[in-house]
């Protein structure tokens, strides 16, 4: 079977229609994960509440806490201490060819006070839908509570990496 010359034209030009080049792709990731990360540094400054009102699509859903789109308030949850610090940081990041959704997945962390040490406490997962604008908001958002040695053994053993700390 020969290419047609629509086929041969695409991979001539460097990517076939509606694909991005392995390059733009690379950058679509960055931006991704720089999204993820601003999300997270808008929700240390202004609240999960505030930062969930503007990284979430119209349609999106926090599944944890059965949430949908960015006008249901969030409720802070009862059963954990007050004083409890929150970061989260992607560990990998994929977009598609098209570059129009990409993912996410990490280690969320807490520590009972400033001064304590983080401790991995879940693992998440984001689906991100790339807006008109070219900007990225989160569809999908999810986690997984583990303690926290099973979570450091999985990412050493299973998923063969390390924990490391978020980027500054």
């Amino acid at each position: 079977m020969r290419p047609t010359p629509l086929v041969l034209l695409a991979f001539a030009l460097g990517s076939p229609p509606g694909f991005l080049l392995a390059s733009d792709r690379e950058a679509a990731k960055s931006a991704l994960v720089r999204t993820e990360n601003a999300f997270f540094q808008h929700a240390q400054i202004h609240g999960f509440s505030s930062a969930l009102n503007r990284y979430i699509t119209e349609d999106g859903l926090v599944a944890n806490r059965l949430t949908f789109g960015p006008e249901e308030p969030i409720e802070k949850t009862k059963s954990r201490p007050t004083r409890t610090l929150q970061r989260w940081h992607p560990i990998c990041a994929e977009v598609a060819a098209a570059g129009d959704l990409g993912y996410t997945w990490g280690v969320a962390e807490s520590a009972a006070t400033a001064e304590s040490t983080f401790k991995p406490y879940a693992l998440y997962v984001m689906i991100w839908k790339r807006q008109r604008d070219g900007s990225w908001k989160f569809v999908y958002d999810a986690a997984t509570i583990l303690p926290a040695e099973r979570l450091d053994t999985f990412l050493r053993e299973r998923a063969r990496m390390p924990l490391r700390p978020p980027p500054p």
